[in-house]
């Protein structure tokens, strides 16, 4: 299955739960401080960026606020562009920030459009990586810039913790290597690759997030899930914590240049 034909997958119980332990408008790690590190030493200011996946627009707002950026979000979940539209409206930054939905095919902007585009771990839902970069490239001005966040995994088959992490999350993966990551970046004509694994930042992140789901946030979760959806979570974070310490799950950074 494509990205691109993916049911709405993200419902209301999952986005009042990632929201909670990740930040309003963020629907991965990190919150604002994932989205500096991914665009560390870039110069943002009035630059286009394409946000793609951009989800509930916390990663875009954090571009326009903080960067200067000019943002284009786009995202395959009809319900997250409105959520995401609502966030963008409330931080006032309408006139900076458009998040459009998307449907299947080519990305829906002319050849050389973007100086940046910008992914934060939402792009392992992509089954063809290959089509995906080519048309990133298509998209990215000469001398563009790809920067992103995605989560790898190892290049073993998977194991039953995987498989058992997949079952409980209830969402489409199809995850890649960050070897094979840089190897299609090539394929697609990109240069100045530069691939980056912070599992083991996450590693001690995703501990500290398990302990406070079994302490401080437990309650709210319970008010805002009720208690079988709550006991869900955390026994589908005790298993994320388990394939990011076994090295299943390889959180992940990289950037590539379109050649001028």
């Amino acid at each position: 299955m494509d990205q691109h034909e993916l049911a709405e997958e993200y419902d209301d119980a999952l986005v009042a739960l990632l929201e909670l332990i990740w930040g309003e408008g963020f629907l991965s790690p990190g919150g604002p401080d994932a989205v500096r590190k991914i665009v560390k030493g870039l110069e943002l200011s009035d630059k286009l960026v394409v946000d793609i996946g951009s989800g509930l627009g916390g990663p875009g707002i954090t571009l326009a606020k903080e960067y200067g950026a000019r943002v284009i979000g786009l995202e395959v979940e009809q319900g997250l562009v409105q959520r995401a539209v609502d966030h963008i409206e409330s931080a006032d930054l309408s006139n900076r920030i458009s998040c459009r939905h998307y449907e299947p095919g080519p990305l829906p902007l002319p050849d050389n459009a973007a100086d940046f585009v910008f992914g934060k771990d939402s792009w392992i839902h992509i089954e063809d990586k290959k089509a995906f970069f080519d048309e990133v490239f298509r998209i990215l001005k000469p001398g563009g810039i790809l920067t992103a966040g995605d989560w790898m995994c190892s290049d073993k088959p998977y194991g039953q913790d995987m498989a058992y992490f997949f079952e409980l999350e209830g969402l489409t993966y199809h995850m890649d290597t960050l070897e094979n990551y840089g190897q299609i970046l090539r394929e697609c004509g990109f240069i100045d690759i530069v691939l980056e694994d912070i599992a083991q930042t996450y590693q001690v992140q995703a501990q500290q997030e398990y302990t406070a789901m079994r302490g401080p946030l437990e309650n709210q979760m319970r008010e805002i899930l009720g208690e079988k959806a709550k006991a869900h979570f955390i026994e589908n974070w005790r298993a994320l914590t388990v394939v990011l310490d076994n090295g299943e799950l390889r959180p992940s950074r990289f950037r590539a240049h379109k050649p001028e």
